[in-house]
């Protein structure tokens, strides 16, 4: 880590770790909110970061329009962090709710708005998530208009620590193939462009949230978001993490036991629509869901046929 960098970082690092009690609520919780909501005033030592996107960053799909935002902001808290989220935006029940989320917007559209934005907010870290509205309005070379809005922000904000995000995967809809061709397209070319790039860009795999992590097509549910924040968050640590303390690691949703979702739709079954408790079950650690069925059958009994009916139980695993 460059001196220069450090130096910076230290300036903006907290000396006292966060309660306990924000480690227990760190995905939801209005106890949570309160025991790390900020001081309204501005704080000139605090990492500045800018969640920067479209309607992903703002917090579509997520029951409290946060997205990974809230849950991004306690872990951070948690580890030492003094956090300010900084943008013109802002929505949600989190701690902080300020960032840069436009929905509907393309890379373009970003683009042309960023360079004010980085010279009004002046943030340390941008967590950039964008390409999705390209991909599905099929806008062409969209890897090549990423790399244009890369060079906006690197000479707007040279000394900004840069978290660019392969863009997250889609639910299980029909006719989609052709979308998760050029998802899966763009997603090797941020990779490309991001480790090229070097320096300050670093790379964040959010292409891992897919399928039942997906409240519908391409938003996340909440706990699609809860994965984004901890794929942030894990790759925020060895560039933020300037004192050597291990940052804390709880409530790591990819190892919960359970997990509450809400899905519109899946071709896996109708009875994965709604919000239901899902399992990780099996040797695999598949991520499953019961449903219960009527059976109707007949048996005999004293030489007549009896229609009977009967519950049983099978298990949906997601793909």
């Amino acid at each position: 880590m460059r001196d220069a960098r450090t130096t910076t970082l230290r300036r903006r690092f907290a000396a006292a770790m966060a309660a306990p009690a924000v480690l227990l609520g760190l995905l939801s919780g209005p106890a949570a909110e309160a025991a790390v909501r900020p001081a309204e005033t501005e704080r000139p030592s605090a990492l500045r970061v800018m969640p920067l996107g479209d309607s992903i960053t703002w917090g579509i799909g997520s029951a409290d329009r946060d997205g990974y935002r809230a849950a991004l902001h306690r872990r951070l808290t948690s580890a030492g962090l003094d956090v300010d989220f900084v943008g013109s935006a802002r929505n949600g029940r989190g701690p902080d709710r300020d960032h840069e989320g436009h929905k509907g917007w393309t890379i373009n559209q970003l683009a042309e708005h960023v360079e004010p934005w980085l010279t009004r907010y002046q943030p340390d870290v941008i967590l950039l998530h964008i390409g999705t509205n390209d991909l599905v309005q099929g806008v062409p070379q969209p890897a090549r208009k990423l790399a244009r809005l890369l060079d906006l922000i690197e000479a707007a904000q040279p000394d900004a620590e840069v978290f660019v995000a392969r863009v997250v995967g889609l639910a299980d809809y029909p006719n989609l193939e052709r979308l998760e061709r050029r998802t899966a397209a763009f997603n090797r070319a941020v990779g490309q462009i991001v480790t090229e790039r070097g320096g300050r860009f670093h790379l964040v795999d959010q292409s891992v949230v897919r399928g039942i992590d997906m409240r519908n097509e391409v938003h996340p549910n909440d706990v699609g978001y809860a994965r984004m924040a901890w794929n942030w968050y894990r790759a925020m640590e060895p560039v933020l993490n300037v004192d050597g303390t291990e940052w804390p690691q709880v409530a790591n949703p990819d190892e919960a036991a359970t997990s509450f979702r809400c899905i519109e739709y899946s071709t896996l079954h109708p009875a994965v629509r709604g919000c239901r408790y899902w399992y990780l079950r099996g040797p695999n650690r598949t991520w499953q869901l019961p449903v219960t069925q009527r059976v109707h059958y007949q048996e005999i009994v004293d030489g007549e046929v009896v229609d009977r009916v009967k519950l049983v139980t099978r298990w949906v695993s997601a793909r």
